[in-house]
């Protein structure tokens, strides 16, 4: 530590289980390094939790320090700030690496919200993460930087393969509910059953259970991953599905990014602001199917060619992808697999997301003329979070469920658009979590709950609809297929590109 702090940076390894912030985190820190060794600025980086002797040198010099750098929030890098804004007679601004704390009501800042100025700046990766944290602080100062991962990650600079027979599709990632591979799983079984030809693909999953359900719902569903592998047996997938587990980063570059495939992921997740996999396959020049939410809208700025965004439909029950629609982005991206993207467009995509490119905006950033340090006001929709947080007991439970009114302030945020319509001309399937007996309609949804309908308090026209993977008939009051198709269980099974 230096005589003179200037800016000091918080950081710490106490979120390494978080596996994509053990490559996040060190990139950060090595802009931070970088800007200090250019003599621009001085520049002390400290891990937390500290040693007593090295914590009480760091508050006796608080008045040095000219910025807080947080590159993640941890109750070590939360208690480390505040004690140093307590030192200080006037605050210093601080600049805090948003990690898709928007959606969760900025819990893991703890007591931090309390003492936000419009001086402080929010680091986020993308629009959509900018759009929740202005539903929290309307007045936030907020600096959209991307994390520089690509100097990290293994390019392909060998001659490209040609594509094999049977395209392998593959995901990458942790196995949660809130990713949605049930839906994946149900889309590739649209796409054995359509009339459309299909051509011959497998799907290799990649990725360890998080057994995090969705916490800020307080739903849980215990053994997704048996779940999901029961899920392709049923729908006769399982001759189609590779399960791996967690591997090592090194390992999934070699085998996965470098190698001919097309990545996909359907995710619906809460935090999903970046998304590093789809970057390491994007810039290995593959083809990515995705959802049109969070940090992967903003690839395709830079991926035109590669980057197909599946749309996110609204519903009473929170976001929504057709499977179908996801059936047919697969379909086409097959399509293009074995077409080569030129290098210099792979390049600046590449320089996009590179260390060098990274320094000179967050050196930008700190050239922008200081606000006054006024307390940061929270929002009105951040104020009731607060009150749901105490009322359901200070967990990470915030919402009633997937269809409470503020979590939808999040979702559209994130991507969520045009909802689901019946047509009366189409024929409609039912997902393989809705079931059907003794005029009950059961749904098991693994992502946003169990709920159940009587068909029997219906009176209007029947409606044919077919089970899955049976494709029999079954009588339903149209009524109520309207309803379902509005919510996300049932489907046309038409495929859409």
């Amino acid at each position: 530590m230096s005589s003179s702090e200037g800016i000091v940076v918080l950081t710490t390894r106490e979120k390494e289980w978080w596996l994509s912030l053990q490559e996040i985190i060190p990139a950060i820190e090595r802009v931070w390094d970088r800007i200090g060794r250019s003599e621009r600025k001085t520049v002390s980086t400290v891990c937390v939790p500290l040693p007593p002797e090295m914590e009480q040198r760091l508050h006796t010099r608080a008045s040095q320090v000219e910025r807080i750098v947080l590159t993640t929030v941890t109750p070590g890098t939360v208690q480390a700030a505040l004690r140093l804004r307590a030192q200080m007679e006037e605050p210093a601004p601080m600049t805090l690496y948003v990690h898709g704390d928007g959606p969760e009501g900025f819990e893991a800042f703890g007591a931090l919200t309390e003492v936000f100025t419009e001086r402080d700046t929010f680091v986020v990766t993308c629009e959509a993460e900018a759009a929740t944290v202005r539903a929290c602080f309307p007045n936030a100062r907020i600096e959209r930087i991307p994390f520089p991962l690509v100097d990290l990650f293994k390019i392909n600079s060998r001659k490209r393969r040609t594509k094999d027979e049977i395209t392998r599709l593959a995901y990458v990632g942790r196995v949660s509910e809130q990713k949605n591979l049930h839906n994946l799983l149900f889309a590739l079984w649209i796409m054995r059953t359509s009339d459309a030809p299909a051509p011959p693909v497998t799907l290799d999953v990649y990725g360890g259970e998080d057994n995090l359900g969705s916490p800020n719902m307080g739903l849980t569903s215990p053994e997704y991953g048996a779940y999901l592998r029961g899920l392709a047996e049923t729908l006769g997938l399982a001759d189609v599905v590779t399960w791996h587990g967690a591997k090592p980063r090194d390992w999934l570059f070699y085998d996965v990014h470098q190698e001919p495939h097309v990545l996909v992921s359907p995710t619906l997740h809460s935090d999903e602001n970046f998304g590093s996999s789809v970057l390491a396959s994007l810039v290995n020049g593959h083809q990515v199917v995705t959802t049109a939410w969070g940090g992967h809208q903003g690839f395709q700025e830079w991926f035109p060619e590669q980057l197909t965004l599946v749309p996110v439909h609204a519903s009473p029950l929170g976001p929504v992808v057709d499977p179908g629609t996801l059936a047919g982005a697969i379909l086409a991206a097959v399509g293009r697999s074995s077409a080569v993207v030129e290098e210099a467009a792979l390049d600046r995509g590449r320089s996009a997301f590179s260390e060098a490119a990274v320094i000179v905006r967050t050196t930008d950033m700190l050239s922008r003329p200081d606000r006054a340090p006024v307390p940061l006001e929270k929002s009105p929709i951040q104020q009731r979070i607060d009150e749901l947080r105490v009322e359901f007991g200070g967990k990470r439970k915030i919402y009633a469920d997937y269809g409470d009114p503020i979590a939808r302030v999040f979702f559209e945020a994130y991507g969520m658009e045009k909802p689901l319509r019946f047509d009366e001309r189409s024929g409609y399937v039912l997902a393989p979590w809705v079931s059907c007996s003794d005029d009950v309609v059961n749904i098991a949804d693994p992502h946003r709950g169990n709920r159940s309908y009587k068909a029997d308090d219906r009176t209007s026209t029947p409606c044919d609809v077919m089970m899955t993977p049976s494709m029999k008939k079954h009588p339903l009051p149209e009524s109520l297929v309207r309803e379902l198709v509005a919510q996300g269980y049932a489907f046309s099974l038409e495929l859409k590109g």
